[in-house]
């Protein structure tokens, strides 16, 4: 198990992110909010992942990069779970913090776990309808 966070596990594409936006799906665990949508890359990884803290919500850069700091470093700890689910798959993942406070890592953690464990059972009630 290799618990890094490369850059091309990353979701940078601009295209990318405005078909998410556009297309993707959505699912809300207060204080995070995630966006997903099934695609195709070419990549060794099944998944992308991004992290938003808006500015609307925290003014400070410190804080929002403090925040985001925290949700890339539960999703490092915590995505091999949903790569195994994944397998052949791959998706496009934006976690947005929708929380005006700033969080602990403990209610980042738990609000994150449940969202990859509902993406992991979206992911397979699709595979079987098809």
């Amino acid at each position: 198990m290799n618990f890094t966070f490369t850059k091309i596990e990353r979701l940078c594409s601009k295209k990318a992110i405005d078909d998410l936006f556009a297309n993707g799906k959505s699912k809300t665990q207060f204080p995070l909010k995630l966006i997903y949508k099934p695609t195709e890359f070419e990549s060794a990884f099944p998944a992308r992942a991004m992290f938003v803290v808006p500015k609307k919500k925290h003014k400070r850069a410190n804080k929002r990069n403090a925040i985001k700091r925290k949700m890339r470093e539960v999703y490092r700890l915590n995505k091999h779970t949903l790569y195994q689910s994944l397998q052949t798959q791959k998706i496009d993942i934006m976690f947005i913090c929708l929380s005006n406070e700033e969080l602990e890592y403990t209610v980042i953690e738990k609000s994150m776990l449940q969202l990859m464990e509902t993406l992991v059972k979206v992911n397979f009630s699709e595979t079987k309808n098809e």
